[in-house]
């Protein structure tokens, strides 16, 4: 409700994994209850911030946009049943019309267009924006609403000639026809782009050029595993030399490319992380390095710093780097004043970089080495060194190697990768457009349902598929295995209902009461069977987890529902569990809306004796201050 002022007690909120910031929605959601309409001409919000926040996160919690609307839809096996039941379902037709189908739709026109081979991005823009009223049977102007009233012999004919947006048969959904047609004509464009670049012995030089991309990511594994925090936290020592990686744009090739400098470790720090039991060497760490640099200015009053070469011309700076920038650590440690304040003191710093870099430039600034000092242990690691090695050896037998002109037909070679790459994307693109979301899914879980004998091979609904549509509150299958094995015959109505709560609570507890032998027998049983209705899915391609699915069903409240249906009080059945109240009531809440489509259930099999059952047992649990209307009355 509406009050003149909204108070934010905390800028964090635990999300079940971790205390995390406020989003901007969450923000935009609270603060939005400030100001009551017709009584304050402004509503005021107070933020008690009794911690460091950084700017950044500030702006993005004050300034940001609202969170985005994203459809949750999935496909569940008794949607999927209710539609095959029904003369005129139609499960694909119901995907199609779906808000997820609409958002990955809306998703696939933002291809990236570059400059080189469209003329035009308005057309994209533009097209993009008509591309999703586009997929009904015709576009309509304000003209042809108007005119909708009028009898059909006097309304005025519009076709694709009369007016541009008018498309002759645009498709059911996906891209429109014109759309499709310009990026099917931009890959033909590319591609005879592509086949225009000729180079001598490209098949040799693409090998090598395959080597080197093998390299490259064998060494980025390495450095990965070298400056690990176990490893390189003890070696960040102030006034220790480190190498960096930085991109620079090469002119001539119009290509970043990746370049290495030197620097000056200043210090490191760790980034603050709310990740409740990390490990400290799991943490994320950013260094403090002195190292050239130029400042640039972008749109508006925003600057941002660049790295360059310590030979070029810039200013000397401090910034904070990952440690995934770090190329080496060298052995070398020079002394740092404590005040690098002042400019001349940064400058004079770097004149002695400068100098130990030119005594070093013959044979390069020596390393620590990761085994011997670093005492790097790991089996990756010497995997991925002798690969290297490998590959050295290769690159020096290379019958190209010593070619002329190698690294400018290499840049050549990877520019026509590059188009190739382009024209993969965008094929995909296309042919997404035209696929249906959940395609997959829907196969498998008609796959499962024939499996278990719920549909016929025509899709026909069986008996077992009859009972499944009526059960929504539950796991439809586990539920309707347990049914149809007969164990809800042979037990009481308090079993029933006690093994029914398995179903509903899905809440963890650390010291959860284990059930007597006789409600133990029966969650065995429940658990035996989720693992074969799982298994029979993962059999049929459906992504599931068989652990986590048994794990699931939870006995943690079996005691207590057990001891409700027998009739006792609420404060004697909460001695039984440490749950919270509110907890528990929805837990029984819930439970009675299984019970209710049980009941169903077992009137569409024609079992009045279960029916009965399952009747009996709404009774007994639907009573006192769980199902009381209000807990103040």
């Amino acid at each position: 409700m509406p009050a003149k002022t909204v108070v934010f007690t905390n800028v964090r909120k635990f999300d079940g994994d971790k205390f995390r910031w406020l989003s901007s929605g969450e923000y935009i959601q609270m603060s939005g209850r400030a100001g009551r309409r017709g009584i304050d001409q402004r509503g005021i919000c107070i933020l008690m911030v009794d911690e460091k926040m950084e700017p950044s996160t500030a702006k993005m919690m004050l300034k940001g946009t609202a969170d985005c609307l994203n459809s949750a839809f999935h496909l569940s096996y008794n949607m999927l049943l209710n539609q095959l039941r029904c003369e005129d379902g139609d499960p694909e037709k119901l995907l199609r019309l779906s808000f997820y189908q609409f958002q990955a739709d809306r998703a696939l026109p933002d291809i990236e267009i570059h400059d080189s081979w469209c003329p035009s991005r308005r057309c994209i823009r533009f097209f993009s924006s008509i591309a999703h009223s586009a997929r009904r049977a015709s576009l309509t102007t304000p003209s042809t609403a108007a005119s909708a009233r009028l009898p059909p012999a006097s309304r005025p004919a519009l076709s694709p000639a009369h007016h541009p947006l008018i498309v002759p048969h645009p498709p059911a959904r996906g891209l429109p026809a014109r759309l499709r047609a310009f990026f099917s004509k931009q890959v033909k464009a590319l591609e005879k782009e592509r086949d225009s670049i000729v180079i001598d012995e490209e098949e040799s030089l693409k090998d090598y050029y395959n080597l080197l991309q093998q390299y490259k990511s064998l060494k980025k594994d390495v450095r990965d595993i070298v400056y690990d925090p176990k490893y390189c936290l003890p070696f960040l020592q102030p006034g220790r030399l480190v190498s960096l990686l930085y991109s620079s744009y090469d002119k001539k090739s119009s290509v970043s490319q990746e370049q290495i400098t030197w620097g000056i470790i200043i210090n490191f720090q760790k980034i603050i992380s709310h990740v409740e039991d990390k490990r400290p060497e799991n943490s994320q760490y950013t260094v403090d390095v002195l190292t050239r640099c130029v400042v640039v200015k972008e749109a508006g009053t925003k600057k941002s710093v660049k790295i360059v070469h310590l030979k070029e011309q810039g200013e000397p700076a401090v910034i904070s780097v990952p440690l995934s920038q770090i190329d080496s650590l060298s052995v070398v440690r020079i002394y740092i004043p404590k005040d690098l304040l002042p400019f001349e003191v940064r400058e004079n710093t770097l004149k002695i970089l400068s100098e130990v870099y030119s005594r070093f430039l013959k044979d390069g600034i020596p390393n620590l080495d990761p085994e011997e000092d670093m005492k790097v242990q790991s089996n990756s690691y010497r995997k991925a060194v002798r690969r290297i090695e490998a590959l050295e050896r290769l690159f020096e037998k290379h019958e190209i190697r010593n070619l002329p002109l190698i690294q400018q037909n290499i840049q050549v070679l990877h520019d026509k990768q590059e188009l190739s790459a382009k024209i993969k994307s965008i094929k995909k693109s296309l042919r997404s457009s035209t696929a249906l979301a959940f395609k997959d899914e829907l196969k498998s879980h008609k796959r499962v349902l024939r499996r278990l004998g719920y549909i016929t091979s025509d899709d026909v609904v069986e008996v077992k598929g009859q009972v499944a549509c009526e059960i929504s509150s539950a796991d439809e299958l586990t539920l309707t295995e347990l049914l149809f094995s007969g164990i809800f015959k042979d037990i009481g109505i308090e079993e029933i209902v006690a093994l029914l709560s398995c179903f509903v609570w899905q809440e963890k507890l650390q010291d959860g009461r284990k059930p007597r032998e006789e409600l133990d027998l029966l969650f065995s049983q429940l658990q035996e069977t989720a693992r074969r209705v799982s298994n029979v899915q993962l059999d049929c391609k459906v992504p599931i987890d068989v652990e986590s699915t048994v794990n699931s069903f939870r006995p943690d409240i079996m005691e207590a529902v057990y001891a409700w249906a027998k009739g006792s009080k609420f404060f004697e059945i909460m001695e039984l569990s440490s749950v919270f109240e509110g907890s528990l009531i929805r837990a029984i809440r819930r439970l009675e809306e299984v019970l209710q489509q049980l009941t169903c259930a077992a009137k569409s099999l024609g079992e009045t004796e279960m029916e009965d059952k399952f009747q009996e047992a709404v009774v007994k649990i639907k009573r006192d201050i769980v199902f009381a209307a209000s807990l103040y009355l």
